[in-house]
């Protein structure tokens, strides 16, 4: 039976729904962009870019409980409370590694630390949200 109620509900989930894949969508070309970029030896925008990911994977899982964020504080706030303490401590060291590999760029081990943490922060959200969220870089 379609009546107001119906089509409000029909209408959140739709939005919902748009929201969690359009954040996905961008997470997942940020990534590809990562792992191109750690392949070709442009570490100074791999820290930028994985800070990049996990913020648009954060905003697609929050977009599943009608949430978004509009500062760095509230995004941090939430992943306190919804995600482990070992994947919280992960996010915030690659959040707060991108600012030295902007400035020391040529810094391979650094960039090589920050996708080793990538690649275990989206094993963890491919498993929370069922997902597959892309490609890894290859790490020698």
């Amino acid at each position: 039976m379609i009546n107001k109620i119906n089509i409000k509900k029909f209408y959140l989930l739709t939005i919902k729904m748009g929201d969690f894949k359009k954040h996905m969508q961008l997470a997942q070309e940020k990534l590809r962009a990562v792992v191109t970029s750690f392949n070709k030896g442009d570490m100074s925008v791999v820290g930028d870019l994985s800070t990049k990911v996990i913020e648009q994977i954060i905003e697609a899982d929050a977009s599943k409980q009608n949430k978004h964020f509009g500062s760095h504080t509230e995004r941090h706030s939430f992943s306190n409370e919804e995600y482990p303490q070992e994947i919280n401590i992960l996010m915030k060291k690659i959040w707060f590694a991108y600012g030295g590999l902007g400035y020391d760029g040529g810094n391979g081990n650094t960039a090589k630390s920050i996708v080793k943490k990538l690649n275990k922060v989206l094993d963890f959200f491919e498993k929370r949200l069922g997902v597959k969220i892309g490609p890894r870089a290859i790490i020698n």
